[in-house]
């Protein structure tokens, strides 16, 4: 949609306010172009920052669409009224990764900011989604200035259409703005690498120095995470810092080294307001505009509260901006015609909220499955691997339609799905990579969602780990060959996917590919949790087993990490093939763990595995663990949003099993990936021989797990309704065993009447 919808009256006077900026004295040349300040501008000492974009592109928020831009803009353009002396800073992502950002690749809101004349707006890394040249042109199609400093041509020249910093004059006073992106441009942008990133410092203190003689206040539109922070603030001469990379949400702004830091959020949650003393550059008053829907309410859920620094906003009660309305719903109605119908219904809430970084979820697994029937390959696709990033939607969808918007903003990205022909090493390797660990201001995660595969994961102390590596129910095999279905975001910055073992190019887009397979597919869907990531935060050897009638007890010492067991988490998984659910745990210096008997041997006879984990569980012991904050406080643990416990395994032996049973003494299991770790854990499908394993501190989400994750889900999967017990994969072996490619895609989520046996290409 090129064409502006805007009436000639509107357009008139966005030029009227250009033409007042231009008059206004606003400093040209090497410190850029600034827009005129708040519309209520008067001397009285003060100075008002309105901020926060992070808009990714969208229109309105993706689980809520009466939370709009243009009620939004509406608010924003009352705080502006209200407060003398007013800007408008926006910090970036404000193209892309949605739907919307998708189709129009963001034209649409370049049209709506400049509609909404902010004062300027600081580029992040999303505004590059689809590469330096598109986004060029959007910075050059603005009416406003984007400002980045730390981001440079091969020629040492500003990013094509954006400035490092630039000056507004509001009121009376200058005001200095400059912008910032994190340091990874390369790794998660399409930012050509003979392009230049400079470091935090060198930036922030190279525009400090152009802009302090001509300015009374120095801001930093900010697009970096939440920790760089402090060496921003470190600059002398930086007044204020307004949003992140992080999408945290302050309490209320901190004050580091002198300088304000104040972070809200994102989309369209939260709008900040900072007053100044300009003489004395200390803040005076803020406000936190807490956005909310009273009729999305529930019937015991109350409002945001209402104090000094928080104001809460019915959007219900607020108008929406006429102006910024036509252009949103114009866009809206376009993508609807195209990409509104159902294209499945599912059965189970599915999760697209960044719990996918820290739990296994249903939508995770119901999208690398489709990731593995892509093309017409003569052999089957062993693996599929979706980094966390990529699904973008912030939200959970069902029970009920799942529209192709919905897919769509789910899977924003133009990434193509690539297949790789990559050894078992190569596999652990990524998966080991992949492991975010503690430290970390979100807990360790797995940050991956994955098909085909099952693993233990472990991330304490900065290091993060995998054992017990199965493929295709099978332990891995470190110097055999697995086809590999990814992405090309996730291939072009993992050392482990090599150009040359590339064997096929879909062409096909993530997004648009899952949208057509299910609505060409499947008439319904209800994708389950299993056990593809089990998180292990303590290792416990030495673990003993006895017969009671038909019930196996395994026992096992208590250890200094744990303070109580998780009774009714303890399972033992058998890698594809399913899990046997302890009967009863009892806990004390002792844990004693009940199996039935006859179920526990069909484990072993499934798999043909030496030794399988019996995994649960337990409260962990803080001092024990001994993480400290930036304050030296010990931090209580689990940090996770998504867990409310941490997860122990011990090793249980096949031949310890049959001879206390009084079967066959004997395994057939092939233990072909227990010596290929050099991280000393034990063999995958072996015994665990790692007694300093430390573990991880993101637990397995089976549905027994627990956990309040952060989409508000009740433990059971982190917002994707899953079951356990009762549905396949969580009673004893109900998993797909011998089952795989298309038919286990067929088994799993239904094919409707008269379709092939699976999923497909388009």
């Amino acid at each position: 949609m090129s064409q502006d919808t805007r009436s000639e009256e509107v357009v008139d006077e966005t030029r009227r306010r250009l033409l007042a900026a231009a008059a206004g004295g606003v400093t040209v040349g090497a410190l850029g172009t600034g827009a005129t300040g708040g519309a209520a501008a008067q001397d009285d000492g003060t100075l008002t920052l309105v901020h926060d974009t992070h808009f990714h592109g969208r229109f309105e928020d993706a689980g809520n669409g009466a939370i709009d831009i243009a009620r939004y803009y509406a608010i924003v353009e009352e705080l502006r009224s209200e407060h003398p002396n007013t800007a408008f800073f926006g910090n970036g992502d404000d193209l892309a990764p949605s739907v919307l950002g998708l189709e129009f690749e963001g034209e649409h809101m370049v049209e709506a900011l400049n509609e909404m004349g902010p004062d300027a707006v600081g580029a992040g890394n999303h505004e590059f989604d689809f590469g330096v040249d598109t986004a060029s042109e959007r910075f050059e199609a603005s009416e406003f200035p984007w400002v980045i400093a730390n981001l440079l041509t091969p020629e040492g020249e500003p990013v094509p259409g954006t400035e490092r910093w630039t000056t507004v004059d509001v009121g009376s006073y200058t005001v200095g703005v400059f912008g910032m992106g994190t340091t990874g441009f390369y790794d998660i942008t399409d930012y050509p690498e003979d392009w230049q990133v400079l470091g935090y410092t060198e930036a922030a203190e190279a525009a400090v120095e152009a802009l302090e003689p001509e300015t009374d206040f120095i801001v930093c539109a900010s697009h970096v995470s939440s920790g760089v922070h402090e060496t921003i603030a470190a600059v002398d001469g930086v007044d204020a810092i307004v949003g992140s990379h992080s999408n945290v949400v302050y309490e209320e702004p901190e004050t580091i080294e002198g300088t304000t830091v104040a972070e809200f959020g994102d989309e369209f949650d939260h709008i900040g307001r900072l007053t100044f003393d300009v003489e004395t550059g200390e803040l005076s008053e803020w406000e936190r505009v807490d956005v909310y829907d009273s009729e999305a309410l529930g019937e015991d859920e109350s409002p945001p509260e209402s104090t000094e620094n928080y104001t809460p906003r019915d959007v219900r009660s607020v108008e929406r901006d006429q102006s910024i309305a036509e252009i949103a719903d114009g866009y809206l109605s376009d993508l609807e015609e195209r990409l509104g119908q159902p294209v499945v219904e599912t059965e189970v809430e599915l999760n697209a909220s960044f719990d996918n970084y820290e739990i296994e979820t249903g939508w995770g697994n119901l999208m690398t499955d489709l990731m593995r029937e892509v093309g017409n390959l003569d052999q089957e696709i062993d693996v599929a691997v979706q980094n966390a990033g990529g699904i973008r939607s912030g939200s959970t969808y069902g029970p009920g339609d799942l529209t192709g918007s919905d897919v769509m903003n789910i899977l924003p990205f133009p990434n193509e799905i690539v297949v790789y022909e990559l050894t078992g090493a190569q596999l652990r390797s990524y998966l080991q990579r992949s492991v975010r660990p503690m430290p970390g201001d979100y807990g360790a995660q797995p940050a991956i969602q994955v098909s085909g595969v099952s693993y233990e994961w472990t991330g304490h102390d900065g290091e993060g780990r995998v054992r017990n590596v199965w493929v295709g129910g099978e332990p891995l095999d470190p110097e055999a060959t697995y086809l590999v279905s990814t992405n090309d975001f996730v291939a072009g910055r993992s050392e482990e996917f090599v150009e040359d073992s590339r064997v096929f190019n879909s062409g096909q887009f993530q997004g648009p590919f899952v949208k057509d397979t299910l609505d060409a597919e499947y008439d319904t869907i209800a994708p389950e949790r299993e056990e593809r990531m089990i998180r292990v935060d303590e290792v416990v050897e030495d673990a003993s087993v006895e017969a009671t009638a038909d019930a196996l007890t395994v026992s096992f010492p208590r250890t200094d990490a744990v303070s109580s067991v998780v009774e009714d988490t303890y399972r033992l998984v058998a890698p594809g093939h399913g899990v046997v659910e302890a009967s009863s745990v009892s806990g004390g210096e002792e844990v004693a763990v009940e199996l039935a008997a006859d179920a526990v041997v069909e484990a072993f006879d499934a798999t043909g595995a030496d030794a399988l984990s019996l995994v649960g569980g337990f409260d962990p012991n803080s001092e024990h663990y001994g993480y400290e904050n930036e304050d030296g406080e010990l931090v209580e643990l689990p940090v996770n949003a998504s867990y409310d416990h941490y997860e122990l395994r011990t090793s249980l032996s096949g031949e310890d099993v049959r001879a206390t049973v009084g079967g066959d003494d004997g395994s057939d299991g092939d233990d072909s990936d227990g010596d290929d770790s050099d991280d000393g854990s034990g063999g995958d499908g072996g015994s665990d021989s790692d007694g300093s394993d430390g573990g991880s501190d993101g637990s397995d989400g089976d549905g027994s797990d627990g956990g309040s994750d952060s989409g508000g889900s009740d433990g059971s999967d982190g917002g994707d309704g899953e079951t356990a017990d009762d549905t396949p994969g969580f009673g004893p072996l109900a998993g797909a065993a011998g089952v795989s490619g298309a038919a286990y895609l067929y088994g799993k989520y239904g094919a409707s009447d008269g379709a092939d046996d699976g999923a497909g290409d388009e």
